[in-house]
């Protein structure tokens, strides 16, 4: 069953980019640390908004 993004959480971590997205792991880390997903680190770890996914993906959500 696909994760919907409506089942994220308001602040979502690489590992639930990676369940979401149909792109790798390797391209979710490297949008991350260019920015194109825009996000926040905390020491090593980034966290992402739910609302920065939605602006990624132009506003096309379920």
């Amino acid at each position: 069953m696909a994760l919907r993004f409506a089942d994220l959480p308001e602040l979502c971590t690489p590992q639930d980019l990676i369940k979401y997205l149909p792109i790798g792991r390797d391209a979710i880390y490297a949008a991350l640390k260019e920015q194109t997903i825009r996000n926040v680190r905390i020491g090593q770890k980034f966290i992402v908004p739910k609302a920065a996914l939605r602006e990624f993906l132009g506003g096309a959500v379920e």
